[in-house]
């Protein structure tokens, strides 16, 4: 008897630490959300500026979701590519022989997959050029076939 006692007493403790561990992480989890609801910690500062930890180095990159999305970028451009495509291989050249400025990104759509969003931001031509905000919504929309294939007409043109 004295084994089984004790093996008793043992689970009881145990399970009275448990619980009252249980309730202390549940007290300094309601906690938390007040916290983290009065500063939201991946709001910007003010306005729609990007937040001052933002290092936004000028790219050029494939197009995703998240990289138009991506707060510490002011400006971005979706360039829509095909590789069979003589006036897009000449603007690709420029870009990459270029340098995109700070805070601007160049994202690279290929035209011949990506039917959904030619259609969303009405392209009806490979080497065309959209300007989006960061919600993805069409600001300007420029043709650069036939035209000056520079990041600086890129970035002028879809002003």
């Amino acid at each position: 008897m004295p084994v089984s006692t004790r093996i008793l007493a043992l689970l009881t403790i145990l399970c009275a630490v448990t619980v009252g561990c249980g309730s202390a992480e549940t007290a300094d989890d309601s906690a938390s959300p007040t916290t983290s609801a009065s500063v939201p910690p991946s709001s910007p500062a003010a306005g729609n500026d990007p937040s001052p930890s933002c290092e936004a180095t000028g790219r050029y990159a494939d197009y995703s979701e998240a990289a138009v999305a991506d707060e510490c970028y002011t400006d971005t451009i979706l360039f829509f590519h095909a590789p069979w495509c003589p006036e897009c291989r000449g603007f690709e050249e420029a870009i990459k022989s270029g340098e995109v400025p700070d805070k601007a990104q160049i994202l690279k759509v290929d035209y011949d997959s990506a039917t959904d969003l030619r259609k969303q931001h009405g392209v009806t031509i490979q080497s065309t050029f959209v300007r989006v905000d960061p919600a993805g919504e069409t600001v300007k929309l420029w043709s650069g076939y036939g035209q000056d294939k520079s990041v600086g007409a890129i970035l002028e043109n879809t002003q």
